[in-house]
């Protein structure tokens, strides 16, 4: 596997030596790691070990920072990176949206309390979102929003090779003064000059001890370190007190202190430098505050005072320089728990888990809302989808009346509804809905509807790839979109022109549908009681159209012709069907009075449908859901095309019949029809050609069956 690293610095420090730690650990297990930063002292280590630093200005607070964008996706392209793991807010920014151009994966690691400015979200839109303590943890769910199921804990670790422990250390007597040490950042939040009125309080009580400050400041902070200086001096701690500055050396520094102290004001991420100085056997104090108390347990493995109270701090050290036993039990049980949970080699188990999880268990949101018809033909879609991600987690969302049609489909995890029919407040239910998707944390957008409402609902669940044909003004919010649309593909051949976009390489269109036992059997009751004899072939007339569609409806007098001919010259049943809206259709073939037609029309649900179409042997049809129905269940198909181009929308499927005429406005894609002759192209098709046509389809069934009717 290949996984990148981007933060902004490699200069010495707890984040910067982590992820040094890492991508070590990452090329000695086999996989290809890199680090994206603006450089520091520790890419020299990266290179001895031979592993690929790309130097970018990525620390830059700047919205000229965008510019790296589109550099860091072509890397990601041209390396072919699986993952990008980002550990801080303006290189997440730049990750986050060159993924977007790219198949890479989104990781996120949250080393500190952000901020709830918009800026830091971004910390929280990584496939899975590591935290590095149960503090932050919890901040990442409650203030930022991030569903539990994306939060991995994962603590940070040591390389316990750097650190050996020294049991021996508080057995032996103590020659020369005790060592204390403080290591982190100059900064306020580190709480420094509360340390050192510690410091003061603790020397008029203990003489012999020396205290080492290790840290740098940055330059905004140059004053408060100058303040740090003076406080020193005025206090008569020049002889005791010693800045040592950025350090290389931190693991000998612990190794011969004889207490670590951090003085944290407000919580701590987690605070590295505790199970640094526990894995070399070194005693700690600390701030009863944020991620401290996943390491320290107060009184078992070290001791803990609250934030900014000098006085509880100096009892703390004072405690622990002179009870030389009680320091040795503390700091065993800290280099105890460091081994069992903090270890280089958990962390790196851990975040391989993580890993392995986002390049595999990927989650793809499938979004078809359209008509019955669109969603049948979007059933080879998902098969597609599962045999090249199968063990992705795939929902699909759906309108509500259509879920029968889809229910019991294997390629599916989950289907999620939405009703389209409902205009009140839709603005508001987009939102609402935006907002629900987005807690599922989908990776992958393939919307097969292709409108703007499917468009905006993948941005506003923040899916990070969004595949589909770029239409109307919000198609600029897919973030791979095709913008040729090609007259010539049919319409699954269409969809997979997206699949293609995502990965998907084998093209199938065969079509599937599962009716449910009990529509199977209502069906069959039905059909029996109706008068239905199996051993005479059952054909199908689909009376109406879509009521946006009148135009692709054929005479229903020439239906009533037709059924008059196929009962003299077969010996057939007929099966009348369509929406409540056909039953005044039906009402035609009443003077018939024939006990060989049933009329369906306006009885069946959609479950009723499918399993209806499954019995029939052969089916006329206009261009409507029905016909890609019966390509499920080879249901011998007759179809009557008007105003579509039956090349484009005939299901696939052998042997089938389409009958259309070449008029000159044909086809013209319409509800309405402006011919002068109207809805001459559907009254063109003769009753005889329709014959003709069904009784190939008939004599087809009885060939296959090897009988004549």
């Amino acid at each position: 596997m290949k996984i990148a690293q981007i933060l902004p610095h490699l200069d010495v420090g707890g984040v910067e030596t982590g992820t040094v730690d890492l991508a070590k650990a990452l090329k000695k297990r086999g996989d290809q790691p890199y680090v994206i930063s603006n450089g520091g002292v520790l890419v020299e280590e990266l290179v001895k070990a031979g592993i690929p630093h790309l130097k970018l200005p990525v620390h830059q607070k700047s919205i000229t920072s965008l510019r790296l964008v589109r550099e860091i996706a072509d890397f990601l392209e041209r390396e072919r990176i699986d993952i990008i793991h980002a550990r801080s807010r303006v290189p997440a920014w730049l990750a986050y949206l060159a993924v977007r151009r790219t198949n890479c994966d989104f990781v996120t690691t949250c080393h500190g309390y952000y901020s709830k400015h918009f800026l830091s979200r971004v910390m929280g839109w990584g496939k899975k979102v590591i935290a590095i303590s149960h503090s932050i943890g919890r901040r990442m769910i409650d203030d930022f929003g991030v569903p539990p199921e994306r939060i991995a804990l994962i603590h940070r670790g040591v390389d316990l090779s750097r650190y050996p422990f020294v049991q021996t250390k508080y057995d032996r007597p103590k020659s020369g003064p005790f060592k204390i040490i403080n290591v982190g950042r100059i900064t306020p939040i580190k709480g420094h000059q509360e340390f050192i009125r510690a410091v003061h309080l603790l020397s008029r009580r203990f003489q012999n001890f020396e205290v080492s400050i290790v840290g740098a400041a940055d330059d905004d902070k140059a004053s408060y370190f100058r303040d740090l200086k003076i406080m020193v001096q005025r206090l008569g701690l020049n002889s005791q007190v010693k800045f040592l500055g950025t350090r290389r050396d931190i693991p000998e520094l612990l190794k011969e202190a004889d207490l670590l102290v951090l003085s944290s004001k407000i919580p701590e991420a987690f605070g590295r430098v505790l199970i640094e100085a526990g894995a070399c056997g070194t005693a700690v104090i600390a701030s009863r505050i944020g991620g401290i108390l996943d390491v320290v347990n107060d009184n078992e493995n070290g001791l803990l005072f609250s934030p900014e109270n000098f006085e509880e701090m100096a009892v703390a050290m004072e405690r622990l320089l002179r009870d030389r036993a009680l320091a040795k039990k503390f700091s065993s049980n800290l280099r105890q728990k460091v081994e069992r949970e903090f270890s280089l080699d958990r962390m790196v188990e851990k975040t391989c888990q993580v890993y392995d999880e986002v390049k595999h268990q990927k989650r793809i949101l499938v979004t078809k809302l359209g008509a019955v018809g669109d969603l049948v033909l979007a059933v080879p879609s998902f098969r597609m989808l599962r045999k090249r991600f199968p063990s992705a987690n795939i929902s699909l969302l759906v309108e509500s009346k259509l879920i029968q049609l889809v229910e019991r489909c294997p390629y599916l995890d989950e289907i999620i509804v939405f009703d389209r029919s409902n205009q009140k407040d839709q603005w508001r239910r987009l939102l609402i809905l935006g907002k629900r998707l987005k807690q599922r944390g989908f990776d992958i957008s393939i919307d097969l509807q292709n409108n703007w409402k499917t468009h905006l609902l993948a941005f506003l669940a923040r899916i990070p790839k969004r595949y589909g044909y770029k239409r109307g003004s919000a198609g600029f919010l897919l973030t791979h979109p095709i913008t040729f649309w090609d007259q010539s593909l049919g319409p699954i051949e269409h969809q997979f022109q997206v699949l293609k976009r995502a990965g998907v390489v084998h093209f199938e269109d065969a079509i599937e549908l599962w009716p449910g036992a009990e529509e199977e059997a209502s069906i069959g009751a039905r059909l029996k009681q109706a008068g239905r004899d199996s051993a005479k072939r059952l054909v199908g007339f689909i009376l109406g159209s879509s009521p946006n569609w009148p135009t692709k409806q054929w005479p229903i007098e020439r239906f009533v012709e037709l059924s008059k001919n196929l009962l003299q010259r077969f010996d057939c049943q007929i099966a009348l069907i369509g929406t409540k809206e056909d039953e005044k259709l039906a009402q035609s073939f009443n003077p018939l009075n024939s006990k060989h037609i049933f009329d369906f029309t306006g009885k069946t649900s959609l479950g009723e449908l499918a399993s209806l179409v499954k019995h029939l042997d052969v089916i006329l049809t206009g261009d409507t859901a029905p016909l890609h129905i019966a390509s499920a269940f080879e249901t011998k198909i007759v179809a009557l095309f008007g105003p579509t181009e039956p090349k484009r929308h005939m299901p696939p499927g052998k042997d089938h019949i389409a009958l259309v005429k070449r008029i000159p406005c044909q086809p013209c894609y319409s509800g309405t029809c402006k011919n002068s002759e109207k809805l001459l192209c559907m009254r063109e098709i003769s009753v005889s050609e329709v014959v003709d046509a069904v009784s190939r389809q008939l004599e087809q069934c009885s060939a296959a069956l090897g009988t004549t009717h």
